[in-house]
């Protein structure tokens, strides 16, 4: 009998958990402005759109008013280099697969371009090689550049040489 009681218990608990996990995303403000975790989707060149409508795929994104915090630019791919897709694109939301994994776009004399890295929808990094193969942005989505808000950025010339290390400017009404 007590057992059942703390296994019923226990049910409860973690079904309220999941509940009270599930409220925290997709929320707006008291201006109907998206705040906090959202599900962001995005086409076949990883561009981010603003519906499910033509979505290939999503992420997780964080939202302070119109501003989404998790960028790599205008989409990862295009026709002229096309998202190579990661065998770990597997895991779902609904019907669209999460980010998971590396996304890989390379030039046509097969150098890497571009290096997406997301865990679970969520981005990790993003890095972008100039066509000699160094390095050109690196972005870095971490707590200790400031996740969910801000994330660190490092700049290379075509020589390798740093030309900027700091942080994405968040304008302060977003912060």
């Amino acid at each position: 009998m007590t057992k059942n009681i703390i296994l019923s218990l226990f049910v409860a608990f973690i079904s309220f958990g999941s509940h009270g996990q599930s409220d925290t995303l997709n929320q707006v403000d008291s201006d109907g402005n998206k705040t906090g975790w959202w599900i962001t989707y995005l086409d076949e060149n990883l561009e981010i759109l603003k519906d499910s409508v033509g979505a290939t795929h999503c992420m997780y994104n964080y939202y302070t008013g119109k501003f989404y915090h998790f960028l790599f630019g205008k989409g990862l791919g295009s026709k002229k280099y096309p998202v190579q897709f990661p065998d770990s694109d597997t895991l779902k939301i609904g019907n669209y697969p999460l980010l998971h994994g590396k996304y890989i776009t390379k030039y046509k004399d097969g150098t890497v371009r571009s290096i997406l890295t997301a865990s679970n929808g969520i981005l990790i990094e993003c890095k972008m090689f100039w066509p000699n193969g160094q390095l050109d942005d690196h972005l870095i989505y971490s707590v200790e550049c400031g996740y969910p808000i801000r994330f660190c950025i490092k700049e290379y010339d075509k020589n390798g040489e740093m030309e900027y290390d700091g942080y994405q400017q968040v304008p302060k009404e977003h912060r």
